[in-house]
């Protein structure tokens, strides 16, 4: 109550005149009153030029006087401000003087402990019973709503805690009961139980992420590795095509430096009898313009001896010496052939490239499929029945011709695939846009037959390829396996006859570019041989 009294009496000491309100900025005039710097400022704003006073004794001065903080009251004031604002805090119940905040709450007594009366608290043996709990003010949350009795049972039928009476006669009669603590001991094991387990999926799941990262970092270094081992061997490939290309135009430049400097020595020859030609002729055509004899016939002789060497038939020029054809045909013949092997590669692939570099296992769509038609083995194998299967109608299905695509289409980068079609010569492989029209026996419908479909087929054992209804025939006979490539960005569709690691190319299709993604598509109609998907993953 003291207390109470010195703190609103304090609050009157540091209370401005002028707002009536706990100073702000407090300064000091020279009359020793304190007022808030914001108020005595407005307040001689009002007052007449040249009288300035003080609001409490009035006492006055010409001049506006300066205003100093009043650094003592300021200090007091916060303070005190910090004080006000810990009165919020719990006080321990048992403080008779000067209450210190409390930190305890105990449920028994009702009361809220401070640090050394939670001690004693502790300490005595009569209170060792009792329930501590976090500091609070509403003891409601730990009463009994019902019987206003504090909460002394665990109920674990109901897994609430209740009262004493609750217990014994209220709606948590006979139900398996024990007392709070047991009920805590038995819920922080049940816990720590879980926190265990936990724990533990925890520890697994970190080992199991530091082993993908290590597997990651692994990976990476197997690929740089193996990126460091291709781009060598085709530095090498590239240094030693280099070479072979350095040599053929070495060979064609020395033949040629060759050829040019006997054809300039003969030129040189050819240029200086020119010349001397030229002179005597002039010299001679001089001569015959005499007309007196005597001069004539001394000139004549003067000249007989050069026009006798100028006056002979010429000798014919040695045949020039030409570019040895035999070797341009053998050098061109070596650069063709290595031209073709590079393109026997590109005609026949080994297949392992293809496989591991696009290789995939397409699976078929049952909701695409035909009636007729049967999937197995994973929807990768199709055959046909003799018989239509009553299988629910959609819009994706074929409803007459006996034709399936893919789960999933190719929408970008490469894709690889193969059919196995060993003694089947009935069968249609390809490729076609997700917006191929199912329904009906139109063209618009079958594969090849339209702008978005192309397919490779076998009928009676011939092999053409078709699309847009343009028919190509291959030379090539019967496939026991086939391959499908698609390159999506430049627009190629590829066929292959596979025959061990090797690829035979039947066929390459080129667009200038693929709006939709592509689906594999296959056309059956040997009732006898099924189609089967081949597995590029094993």
């Amino acid at each position: 109550m003291a207390a109470a009294l010195s703190l609103v009496t304090l609050e009157e000491e540091l209370t401005c005149a002028i707002c009536l309100g706990i100073y702000t900025d407090p300064v000091v005039l020279e009359c020793k009153h304190s007022f808030c710097r914001a108020c005595i400022e407005e307040f001689w704003s009002g007052a007449a030029p040249g009288t300035y006073s003080c609001p409490e004794c009035r006492a006055e001065t010409s001049e506006r006087p300066g205003l100093e903080k009043n650094f003592k009251l300021a200090s007091i004031v916060q303070k005190y401000l910090a004080l006000q604002s810990s009165q919020d805090a719990v006080l321990c119940n048992y403080c008779t003087e000067s209450p210190l905040p409390a930190v305890k709450t105990c449920l028994k007594c009702e009361a809220s402990l401070c640090p050394i009366h939670l001690k004693h608290h502790r300490e005595n043996s009569v209170f060792k019973s009792h329930s501590l709990t976090e500091l609070t003010t509403d003891l409601s949350l730990w009463k009994c709503p019902e019987h206003q009795k504090s909460l002394e049972i665990y109920c674990k039928d109901d897994k609430v805690c209740v009262c004493s009476l609750c217990a014994l006669v209220g709606k948590h009669k006979n139900h398996n009961c024990s007392s709070i603590s047991e009920g805590e001991k038995e819920l922080r094991d049940h816990l720590q139980c879980q926190l265990e387990r936990i724990r533990s999926n925890t520890e697994a799941v970190q080992a199991a992420l530091n082993l993908h990262h290590k597997e990651k970092q692994n990976t990476q270094s197997e690929i740089q590795e193996a990126k460091c081992k291709v781009k060598e061997k085709y530095k090498l490939l590239k240094k030693s095509v280099e070479e072979e290309e350095r040599k053929v135009l070495e060979r064609l430049e020395n033949e040629e430096k060759r050829v040019t400097e006997q054809t300039n020595t003969k030129i040189f020859q050819l240029e200086n009898q020119l010349k001397e030609s030229e002179t005597s002729l002039a010299a001679l055509t001089s001569v015959l313009k005499k007309n007196e004899e005597l001069v004539f016939i001394q000139e004549f002789h003067s000249l007989a001896n050069r026009l006798k060497d100028v006056s002979e038939p010429l000798i014919p020029p040695a045949t020039v010496s030409v570019v040895d054809k035999s070797i341009l045909e053998k050098l061109a013949n070596w650069v063709q052939k290595q031209y073709d092997a590079v393109a026997q590669m590109s005609s026949q692939r080994d297949r392992n490239f293809l496989v591991v570099m696009h290789g995939q296992t397409p699976s078929l769509d049952p909701d695409t499929a035909n009636p007729k038609l049967i999937l197995s083995n994973s929807n990768r194998t199709v055959s046909v029945s003799d018989r239509t299967w009553p299988i629910p109608n959609n819009v994706k299905r074929f409803d007459l011709w006996q034709q399936v695509l893919g789960s999933e289409g190719v929408s970008c980068g490469s894709s690889y695939w193969e059919l196995q079609v060993t003694g089947s010569e009935w069968w249609g492989a390809g490729v076609c846009y997700g917006s191929l029209s199912r329904k009906g026996g139109g063209a618009e419908c079958l594969l090849g037959w339209n702008k978005k479909s192309w397919i490779l087929r076998s009928w009676g054992g011939l092999l053409t390829v078709r699309h847009n209804c343009k028919e190509i025939k291959l030379a090539a006979g019967m496939a026991s396996k086939v391959g499908v490539f698609v390159d999506f960005e430049a627009g190629v569709i590829s066929f292959y006859s596979v025959s061990g690691s090797n690829l035979t190319l039947l066929h390459t299709f080129q667009e200038q570019s693929f709006p939709e993604s592509l689906y594999p598509a296959l056309w059956v109609y040997d009732y006898t041989k099924p189609l089967s998907l081949c597995d590029l993953k094993q």
